[in-house]
């Protein structure tokens, strides 16, 4: 399944209502949920006609692509960043790690879609191709470290990655921003008791 993107006026004022668009769109679905969720929702959200929208975006569908697609590009760019100031695969992959939890409280409507709306976003070709990329490139990292025998030789790479993740991503279900406890405290805590688990003795 693929959407088609529309491209603004690239005036000023046709990219800050694109933008606005997809401002819109990411609080709509993050509160009502892909399916549920309205061309007219998100045009009221907007404070805009429900044709206007069709101005830029083709439809609903082009509409969450947009919004996921610059969340993960951002995600990606952070990623890539983060491993090449690392001075080992073992303090890549603590990076990598810092880096997704900072980036689900900062973008807690597109983690949201993502994760409640995974069926219907899954299809999409951005998503696909970016996710791919996510995907290697943790991959690599930990390859990488059970290769240099920082990390513990007897779990798959993919496994190891998967239960990193899939903790990482539960944070947003308790975590909260305004709460006592820091995002920075939640990165130590995941860090040690992941990451310290399948480190060798002697890294």
């Amino acid at each position: 399944m693929t959407t088609t993107r529309r491209r603004s006026t690239g005036s000023p004022t046709g990219v800050a209502r694109k933008e606005l668009i997809v401002r819109s769109a990411a609080k709509v679905f993050a509160e009502k949920g892909f399916s549920s969720a309205t061309v007219r929702d998100i045009a009221d959200e907007a404070e805009m006609l429900s044709g206007s929208l069709y101005y830029y975006f083709d439809s609903k569908e082009a509409m969450a692509e947009e919004v996921l697609v610059a969340y993960l590009d951002a995600m990606i760019g952070g990623y890539h960043a983060a491993v090449e100031q690392a001075g080992s695969p073992a303090e890549a992959l603590e990076q990598l790690m810092a880096t997704a939890l900072r980036g689900l409280v900062d973008n807690r409507e597109q983690v949201t879609i993502l994760q409640n709306d995974w069926h219907y976003v899954r299809p999409m070709q951005g998503i696909v191709e970016r996710q791919h990329q996510i995907e290697s490139l943790w991959l690599e990292t930990i390859q990488q470290g059970i290769d240099a025998g920082a990390l513990r030789g007897d779990f798959d790479a993919r496994m190891l990655y998967r239960t990193i993740m899939g903790a990482v991503q539960a944070v947003i279900r308790w975590f909260d921003p305004r709460g006592k406890v820091t995002i920075d405290q939640v990165i130590a805590l995941q860090t040690a008791v992941l990451l310290d688990g399948i480190r060798t003795p002697s890294a």
